[in-house]
């Protein structure tokens, strides 16, 4: 990841987060995850396997490529 989209995901989220509704309880970035059925899928199978107390942290790669590790 480039520098220049670092500070663009940064500055983002700040926007994001300082003009979100306090109502929401789920994040843009979650509920972008869970609208779509394949990453959404995904997303449930790594929070099934972190029940196990042996597994710490799960990545999981979503549809548009990007790496997210559940902890």
């Amino acid at each position: 990841m480039t520098v220049i989209q670092q500070i663009k995901n940064a500055v983002g989220n700040v926007i994001e987060t300082y003009f979100s509704s306090d109502l929401d309880v789920m994040s843009q970035e979650a509920k972008r995850i869970l609208s779509n059925p394949e990453d959404k899928k995904k997303y449930m199978d790594a929070v099934e396997k972190l029940k196990n107390p042996e597994q710490k942290e799960v990545t999981i790669t979503l549809s548009n490529h990007e790496e997210i590790t559940l902890i």
